[in-house]
């Protein structure tokens, strides 16, 4: 048996994503696996990466993530995500199932009347 450490359940995606740099540099990479606490990130090199980022979910920067290495490999790299932005630039990647839920039942209900 494997020893997860995670606190939330990881879901596999590939998702394209920027790493901020110095100087307003941005590196590509590949969002592999979410959860709302981090994930995996697919790289060409990760010892180029600094060990806080930001990474950004949207090309003009409007989603985006602060995040802190976790681990390293040669072309992947595991991140958690820092709580630190405010509600407004925060993004939801991992919809929540009663949310899910809630609006898939407003959907579906007549609307009533006054």
């Amino acid at each position: 048996m494997i020893n997860d450490k995670r606190k939330a359940a990881r879901r596999p995606i590939r998702y394209s994503a920027w790493i901020a740099l110095e100087g307003d540099q941005l590196h590509g990479c590949v969002l592999s696996d979410v959860s709302e606490t981090g994930g995996r990130i697919d790289i060409d090199e990760s010892r180029a990466i600094p060990d806080q980022f930001m990474l950004l979910l949207a090309s003009n920067g409007s989603a985006r993530r602060k995040c802190r290495v976790m681990w390293r490999k040669p072309r992947q790299i595991g991140v958690s995500f820092d709580r630190g932005l405010s509600l407004s630039k925060r993004t939801t990647l991992v919809p929540k199932l009663d949310a899910d839920v809630d609006a898939a039942t407003a959907s579906t209900e007549p609307a009533k009347s006054a």
